[in-house]
């Protein structure tokens, strides 16, 4: 898809279709004892963990690692963002740092390369969004806007979202710096995506509501609001392979499914555990996703108790619901699979098959909390961070169907 597609009033219809660094690896065979400290996460789990199964342990930032992303084509580039006001492309395989993103003024919270690995995009809390192409290895495109809190890129043009506490989502055209804006209503977004057809964005917002847009014309197609699906912050969302369907998770413990043609609500799904009323109870949902082999009418939500429900989307019934010993983060689809991961507050990442509802594997590391996870597109790498300051490569296995 050509970005112009989405910037040319013309257009009626959209297609379907600097500095090398040392090598900053530690050897997990001769890791150090010393512990490390929390870097100022909201979250407090943490210990030493039993062993250590990463292959690899990238280690120069100083402070809690936010955002984590690898390169879509070839998994071979990892980029990293941290409190430490930096972020870092690095090879996968070596550790070398091929960039070093110093230009922020504020904590990195997102890092993201685009659709075909050739710009790489990072943001930090103040608002300074910078997006390096890298071949070059320099900045392209550079602006402010305001306090940032996520961004994503299109996955078939160099289009790229970034949305606002104000509410705002500002949509560039990279290189050019063309923009559109999706205007919000003064409330923060939490999150947003592009949906599989490349022409709509769906947005959430900190009062709970969700907007649907054109991202041609900016119109605003569905407006969902504040307590007809929720009444808390959207905190993560995902659209389903076929286009048709968004599942969105909220601090509110439950997680909604809505067609995206319509912005009709299909089902509110209460995700919150057993005993939702214990004064240690935390049900925020914090991790959404569809099941990414379509023999499989699956979808999973996973929330800060550590209550993983498995969902039959087909029925809109309950499948399985499980329990972790630890408050689950991040929540990532194998692709042609019915297994996916978990990331904890614990350091773990968990692999489970849906189908049974079984834990399939566990992999140790980290001694605090995993705030984002990556997985490359022939599924063999697996990329952590965490807020014990460190980013982690785990050589993983699709595991049999």
């Amino acid at each position: 898809m050509d970005s112009d597609e989405l910037f040319d009033d013309e257009v009626d219809e959209v297609a379907d279709e600097e500095s090398a660094g040392e090598n900053n690896f530690v050897d997990t065979d001769d890791t150090s004892d010393e512990d490390m400290d929390m870097k100022g996460d909201e979250y407090s789990e943490g210990s030493q963990p039993i062993r250590d199964d990463s292959a690899y342990v990238f280690s120069l930032h100083k402070g809690s690692v936010f955002c984590c992303h690898l390169q879509p084509m070839t998994g071979k580039l990892a980029v990293t963002g941290a409190q430490d006001d930096v972020a870092y492309v690095w090879e996968t395989h070596s550790g070398e740092v091929i960039l070093h993103c110093k230009d922020h003024k504020d904590s990195v919270i997102c890092a993201e390369f685009s659709h075909d690995g050739s710009y790489v995009a990072t943001g930090d809390m103040s608002g300074v969004l910078i997006v390096w192409r890298v071949a070059t290895k320099c900045p392209v495109f550079q602006t402010h806007v305001g306090d940032l809190t996520w961004l994503r890129w299109h996955h078939g043009a160099n289009v790229l979202l970034v949305g606002t506490v104000l509410g705002d989502v500002y949509m560039w055209r990279i290189p050019g710096g063309d923009y559109k804006l999706l205007a919000g209503n003064w409330k923060k977004t939490e999150c947003g995506l592009i949906l599989p057809d490349g022409k709509r964005a769906a947005i959430g917002y900190g009062d709970g509501s969700i907007k649907i847009y054109d991202m041609k014309t900016t119109s605003r197609l569905h407006d969902i609001r504040q307590g007809q699906a929720h009444t808390g912050t959207i905190s993560a969302m995902e659209c389903h392979p076929d286009n048709n369907l968004l599942i969105t998770g909220s601090v509110d413990g439950h997680a909604v499914l809505l067609k995206t043609q319509t912005g009709k609500i299909v089902s509110v799904l209460d995700c919150k555990g057993p005993n939702p009323e214990a004064e240690s109870s935390n049900a925020s949902v914090e991790a959404v996703g569809f099941c990414q082999d379509s023999s499989f009418s699956l979808a999973a939500t996973g929330n800060l108790d550590g209550v993983l429900c498995i969902w039959d989307i087909s029925r809109v019934t309950v499948r399985h619901t499980l329990k972790q010993d630890s408050g689950i983060t991040k929540l990532l689809w194998i692709k042609n699979s019915p297994h996916f991961y978990t990331a904890g507050l614990d350091g773990t990442v968990r692999l489970y098959d849906a189908r049974s509802g079984t834990l399939q594997n566990e992999l140790f590391g980290h001694s605090h909390c995993i705030l984002d996870i990556s997985l490359s597109a022939d599924c063999s790498t697996l990329l952590t961070s965490s807020d014990d300051s460190t980013a982690r490569i785990f050589s993983v296995k699709a595991p049999d169907r």
